[in-house]
C-alpha cells in the first residue's frame, strides 16, 4: 500500500509537471499607459517578448528551462523596468511551475509573511465568521472593467454628476486565480466623492440564479470600489474597522484592490462590502416566518438641507416623515422627553446601548467629525422587525484621523462642542446637539461607564504601540500600489463635476507623511495617532499604553475551511466562480489522476 501511495504521488507529480509543461511568467501590465508597446521579460539576462491572448492587461511567456532570476520591462519605453524600479531582479522559485498573476512594479504580490495584526479587545461576532475571501488580508485584487466605447466615452465626457447603469464585463485577478464576469451593471456609488475627477463605482453581477458562477463571487453579488479621493493614506477606513471589528461591532469588510477600465490604469481603490440586507442577516439574525426572513428596518442617516442650511440628519425632521418618526421614538415616547435620569435598564429595552457607547468612543478617538456625533451623517439606524430594538453604527471612516479635525482637544463634550459648527437658523433658532449624546451618554448612570470604556480602548488598543505594527504593515506592502496612485491619475480620463470642489491630488510626498509622523495631527495619521491617543488618556486616567486583547487579534488571514455561508450553511471552500481561464488545466489534472487511480485500484 505504501509503495503504491509513493508511486502514485511520484505520478501525480510527473502528471502537473506533463500538464503544465513549461515555466510560465505572468504579469499584469498596461504598456500603452508607459508610452510602451508590449512588455518584455528578462530570465537570467535574456529578453523575451510577452503575449497578451486577449489584447488587455494580462502578459504571458512560457519557458522550458530551469530560470534563477528574472525581471519585467516595458517595451519601447525608457527605464520602465523593475530592475530599475527595485535595485535587483525578482527571484525564481524553483519548487514552483508558474509564477502569480504578479503585477508590474510591484515587488511584494503576497504580504502573508509581514502582515501584523491589532489586539481583539472584545468577543467576535458570529457574523464575523460569514467574511468573504473577496476581502483576503496580504493581498491586492485587480479588477479590469471591460464596456463598450459608447459608455466609455458617455463617462469620460461626462461633466456633471448623474446616474450610470452600463452593463460591463469584468476579470477579477487574484494572486492564484483570474475569474471573468459578463453581464455585470456598473454604477456610480458614494455621494460627494463622485464630483471629483477618480469616481468611486458600485457593481451588481448578474442576477441570473440559474448561473451561479456569473451571479455570485465568493458569496458576494455586489460589492462597491470606493475612490479614497479624500485619504492619502488610503487605509483610514479599513483602520477603522480593524478597530471596529477589535470592539465587537458590526462593520463591513474591506480591502486594497487596483481598478482597470478597458486596459486603462484607473488607480487604486478600496473594495468594500455593502450595509445592505445580508449585513443585516449577517450581524443581527433576523427572525424568518413563512414569506422568509423578516428583517426588520435599515435607515441611512445623511445630512440634508432645510432653511437654506446644510443640516445635520437628526435636525433634518421636517424632510421625510419616516426620519422624523426614526428620531421621535429612539426611546420611547419620545427622545426629546426622555428623562436625564432614566435608568440604564429602561433605555437598553429599546436601546443597544453598547453598541452605540463603542462607536461613540470611536467617533470620539479618531475624529469623525463627519458622523452622528458631529455633521450628523454617515451612520445606520437599525430597526428590529416586530417593535424591536434600535442599534445605531457609524460607517464611512476615510476622512478621519485628523482630516479636516477641526474638534478643539478636550473630552467628548468639548469633541461634541466644537467638531463642526453649530448653526441656529430659522427652523431651528436655538443651537441643538445630538439627542442621543445630551440624552444617553451624558446620562449619570451611563457616563461613567463611556469614560471608562474610552479609558480601556486607549490603553489596549487606541495607541500607538497596538497600532503603529499593522500601519506600517500597510504601508511597505501597498506603498508601490498608492504611488502607482498618483501615477494613475494622469491617465484617469473621468472628470471633476462643477460642485467637486477640486480636492488636491495625492502626491508621494503626501503619502509618506501620513505614516512617517511628519507634519501636524491634521495633516499626518501617525502624528494624529500619537497626539490624540496621549491627549484621551490624560483625560480619561490612562495608566499604560499597551497592545493587550483578551480575545486574539485582528486582521489576519481568513481561513476558506468551514466558513459559515450566507444562508447559514458551512462551505468547506469559499469559491470565487467566475469564469475561471483555468479551469481545463485542473480538468485535465484530475481526469489523469483519475487514471492513475483506476489502474493502481485495478
Amino acid at each position: 500500500m505504501k509503495k503504491h501511495l509513493f508511486s502514485l504521488v511520484l505520478g501525480i507529480i510527473s502528471i502537473i509537471n506533463i500538464a503544465y509543461g513549461v515555466v510560465t511568467f505572468k504579469v499584469i501590465c498596461s504598456p500603452n499607459d508607459y508610452q510602451g508597446t508590449g512588455v518584455t521579460i528578462y530570465i537570467d539576462g535574456t529578453p523575451y517578448p510577452m503575449v497578451s491572448t486577449n489584447n488587455d492587461i494580462l502578459y504571458e511567456y512560457t519557458y522550458d528551462g530551469n530560470p534563477t532570476q528574472y525581471y519585467y520591462e516595458i517595451t519601447g519605453a525608457s527605464n520602465q523596468n523593475e530592475l530599475n524600479l527595485f535595485g535587483k531582479p525578482r527571484e525564481w522559485d524553483p519548487s514552483s511551475t508558474t509564477t502569480l498573476y504578479e503585477i508590474f512594479g510591484r515587488p511584494m504580490t503576497l504580504g502573508d509573511g509581514i502582515i501584523e495584526t491589532i489586539p481583539r479587545l472584545y468577543p467576535p461576532l458570529d457574523g464575523y465568521d460569514k467574511y468573504s475571501l473577496l476581502f483576503q488580508e496580504g493581498e491586492v485584487p485587480v479588477i479590469n472593467v471591460k464596456m463598450s466605447n459608447a459608455d466609455y466615452t458617455e463617462l469620460t465626457t461626462m461633466q456633471s454628476k448623474k446616474d450610470i447603469n452600463y452593463k460591463i464585463e469584468f476579470d477579477l485577478f487574484t494572486p492564484y486565480e483570474v475569474y471573468h464576469f459578463t453581464n455585470t451593471t456598473l454604477s456610480f456609488s458614494g455621494q460627494g466623492s463622485r464630483n471629483q475627477d477618480k469616481k468611486p463605482y458600485k457593481f451588481d453581477l448578474s442576477g441570473d440564479e440559474t448561473d451561479k458562477a456569473n451571479s455570485e463571487i465568493f458569496n458576494r453579488k455586489e460589492f462597491k470600489l470606493r475612490s479614497l479621493r479624500y485619504d492619502p493614506s488610503y487605509i483610514k477606513n479599513k483602520l477603522a474597522g480593524d478597530i471596529a471589528e477589535s470592539l465587537g461591532l458590526p462593520i463591513v469588510q474591506t480591502a486594497l484592490c487596483r481598478l482597470y477600465i478597458n486596459n486603462k490604469s484607473y488607480g487604486l481603490y478600496e473594495i468594500s462590502d455593502l450595509y445592505k440586507k445580508k449585513f443585516v442577516r449577517r450581524f443581527f439574525n433576523p427572525t424568518s416566518d413563512s414569506d422568509g426572513v423578516v428583517y426588520g428596518s435599515l435607515y441611512k442617516a445623511v445630512s440634508g438641507y432645510a432653511c437654506e442650511q446644510n443640516l445635520p440628519a437628526y435636525l433634518c425632521t421636517e424632510k421625510d416623515s419616516v426620519i422624523k418618526e426614526i428620531y421621535e421614538s429612539v426611546v420611547p415616547p419620545t427622545a426629546e422627553n426622555l428623562s436625564e435620569k432614566a435608568t440604564k435598564a429602561e433605555i437598553e429595552q429599546k436601546f443597544d446601548l453598547d453598541m452605540y457607547l463603542k462607536y461613540a468612543a470611536m467617533e470620539y478617538l479618531i475624529c469623525h467629525w463627519d458622523g452622528s456625533l458631529g455633521n450628523g451623517n454617515n451612520y445606520f439606524i437599525y430597526i428590529e422587525p416586530n417593535d424591536g430594538k434600535y442599534h445605531v453604527f457609524t460607517y464611512d471612516f476615510d476622512i478621519t484621523f485628523g482630516k479636516y479635525c477641526d474638534a478643539k482637544k478636550g473630552n467628548t463634550d468639548t469633541f461634541v462642542e466644537t467638531v463642526v459648527e453649530k448653526v441656529a437658523t430659522t427652523c431651528y433658532p436655538t443651537i441643538k446637539f445630538p439627542l442621543l449624546y445630551t440624552k444617553i451618554i451624558n446620562n449619570p448612570e451611563i457616563k461613567p461607564i463611556f469614560n471608562e470604556l474610552i479609558k480601556n480602548i486607549v490603553e489596549n488598543l487606541f495607541n500607538p504601540t497596538a497600532l503603529q505594527p499593522r500601519i506600517n504593515y500597510f504601508f511597505q506592502f501597498l506603498k508601490q500600489d498608492m504611488y502607482w496612485d498618483v501615477f494613475s491619475f494622469n491617465i484617469i480620463e473621468t472628470k471633476t463635476f462643477k460642485s467637486g470642489g477640486g480636492e488636491d491630488r495625492p502626491t508621494v510626498q503626501l503619502i509618506n507623511s501620513q505614516f512617517t509622523g511628519e507634519g501636524s495631527y491634521k495633516e499626518s495619521m501617525m502624528t494624529f495617532i500619537k497626539e490624540w491617543s496621549e491627549m484621551a488618556g490624560k483625560i480619561y486616567g490612562a495608566t499604560t499604553y499597551q497592545a493587550n486583547g483578551k480575545y486574539g487579534t485582528v486582521g489576519g488571514k481568513l481561513m476558506a475551511l468551514g466558513t459559515v455561508k450566507e444562508d447559514g450553511t458551512t462551505s468547506s471552500e469559499l469559491q470565487a466562480n467566475g469564469a475561471n481561464r483555468n479551469e481545463s488545466y485542473t480538468f485535465a489534472l484530475l481526469f489523469i489522476i483519475n487514471i492513475i487511480l483506476f489502474w493502481i485500484v485495478y
